[in-house]
């Protein structure tokens, strides 16, 4: 009865997730700038509140930046390790595993015929850096003149965050063929202030800004086939995977929680047990069905275009103890064509000036390294509850230094 009613509560949770509405809360972005209607996207937002301190296009510049990071997340998995089968050497019925599979990447182990998990994951990020600035106090424009009353500073003081739930879940269609579905539902915040001053440091516009909303992101849908064991017996000894991500448009793209574009992602996993540690390393490259593009204020054709990814990861798993699993993996991901943001002179200086830079979108690709350690803890019979952190070791997009996530999950 207990398991049923554990079971109804994921459905009931899932359900409520697709069917409920996005709930956005706006103000006006700029008081004193300029005039905005009640209701604006999260895209509008951004572009209206920092237009009037920079460049024409450094809104759409911002906005690309945090759909490109919100988009391209990564998601997790629900834990593994509960395949019970018959030892023939010892006539009991052992887990294939002891260890309770990556947080972030994938091992090559599957889950076994009939075997269903379910989870649900929260991750909190603070969307601090752009590159290795600042996003408060960020300097968009800087316009130098011989008269300090011609020169001008606009500057950003803007927050971003992003907290994202998934729930997801993985079954084993034979005991080496696994499907599975991961549904984000994404709230991003942004709260911020933009001004514009002079040399003798007198402010000439003010503005500020605040929306928020939630609603679904992209969901994706796995396949995973393991071709190849390095033995026979259990634990199991490990070997080669092959697995297939297909993420649709489903999120909202004039708020920033999708891509709009349909993804398709095709990995090879290897994965080893040998003794209590059980290393693992991932490769995969995504294709995209068309690129995101933004304008840009500095390329000829106006526009930057981001498209295509690739994927790497290497780490470990380490039995600490029966029921206790650590993790430490090391994530690299590079997104292609454009996505980065960076400072440029403007093309036109206005009258009084000897020299302009602006903040910009930038016909450069994202390339992404991340170390995530953490622990998974099995509780009570088949639940086990997920500790990780996304550190962030070198991003060159949008991004937080520490992303913790917290998950729990049920094998039936």
């Amino acid at each position: 009865m207990r398991i049923r009613r554990v079971l109804a509560g994921w459905v009931a949770l899932l359900f409520l997730a697709l069917v409920a509405p996005a709930a956005a809360q706006t103000e006006p972005p700029i008081q004193g700038v300029t005039t905005t209607i009640p209701e604006l996207t999260m895209a509008n937002t951004i572009i209206q509140l920092v237009r009037p301190v920079g460049a024409q296009h450094v809104g759409e510049a911002l906005g690309l930046a945090l759909q490109l990071e919100v988009g391209t997340q990564l998601l997790g998995a629900p834990s593994g390790g509960f395949n019970i089968k018959l030892d023939p050497t010892t006539g009991l019925r052992v887990r294939t595993a002891t260890t309770f599979s990556p947080a972030f990447a994938e091992s090559a182990l599957t889950s076994g015929e009939g075997v269903v998990t379910a989870g649900a994951s929260f991750m909190s990020s603070s969307l601090t850096r752009l590159g290795s600035l600042g996003v408060d106090g960020l300097r968009v424009r800087t316009v130098t003149a011989a008269l300090p009353s011609d020169s001008r500073i606009g500057v950003a003081n803007v927050t971003f965050s992003a907290n994202t739930m998934v729930i997801a879940g993985r079954m084993g269609v034979t005991d080496r063929f696994d499907i599975g579905v991961a549904v984000p539902v994404v709230t991003i915040k942004t709260n911020g202030t933009t001004s514009l001053s002079n040399g003798n440091g007198q402010m000439l516009l003010f503005g500020t800004g605040i929306n928020n909303g939630s609603g679904l992101g992209d969901v994706a849908g796995v396949a995973k086939y393991r071709f190849y064991s390095f033995g026979t017996g259990l634990p199991d000894p490990g070997g080669f995977a092959v697995m297939a991500t297909v993420t649709v448009p489903t999120g909202d793209t004039k708020n920033l929680r999708g891509l709009g574009v349909t993804r398709t992602l095709l990995s090879f996993i290897a994965s080893k047990g040998a003794g209590k540690f059980r290393p693992h390393l991932n490769a995969g490259f995504e294709w995209w069905s068309k690129a995101v593009t933004a304008p840009s204020d500095f390329e000829p054709n106006g526009s930057v275009s981001a498209q295509h990814q690739y994927q790497l990861a290497a780490g470990m798993e380490y039995e600490a103890a029966p029921k206790v699993t650590l993790l430490l993996d090391f994530l690299g991901r590079g997104i292609l064509g454009g996505g980065r943001t960076g400072f440029r002179p403007d093309a036109l200086a206005p009258p009084g000036a000897s020299s302009t830079e602006s903040l910009v979108a930038l016909p450069e690709g994202i390339r992404k390294f991340q170390m995530a350690p953490g622990l998974k803890v099995n509780l009570k019979g088949k639940i086990v509850l997920s500790l990780n952190a996304l550190i962030a070791l070198h991003d060159q997009g949008l991004h937080a230094r520490v992303t913790p996530m917290a998950g729990i999950d049920i094998t039936f």
